[in-house]
């Protein structure tokens, strides 16, 4: 007999899996295009890093993101200033794709939490 904890650990399992391929992915194509690479214009002063694949234009959306959020953080990779020549329409995108990678994570790992504690 199937359990409600199974039940709701599916489902927290297939929405964080939907997640990555329907939302994450795609949108990761659309942030790896142009605004990745006038943020890198900004920021990196033209060198093309992150902007090369998918995987590392994964890892540098949020390193962007949490560049353009967090101002300790934009301070200690010395662009405190040079962020706010980006400009917002831009910086938007990628905190959203930072706080959606955020939110599907915490729901697949919280499905793997929640088997762990429960049984």
């Amino acid at each position: 007999m199937i359990t409600i904890t199974a039940y709701i650990t599916l489902i927290l399992s297939l929405v964080g899996a939907a997640m990555l391929f329907a939302c994450f992915i795609p949108f990761l194509l659309f942030l790896k295009g142009k605004p990745m690479q006038e943020v890198e214009d900004v920021l990196e002063d033209g060198r093309r890093f992150f902007s090369l694949n998918l995987i590392t234009a994964g890892h540098g959306a949020l390193h962007y993101a949490s560049l353009f959020m967090f101002d300790w953080l934009a301070k200690r990779y010395n662009v405190l200033e040079k962020r706010n020549q980006v400009p917002q329409h831009i910086q938007f995108w990628f905190k959203l794709y930072y706080w959606m990678f955020m939110t599907g994570g915490c729901l697949f790992f919280g499905a793997g939490l929640l088997i762990h504690f429960t049984e």
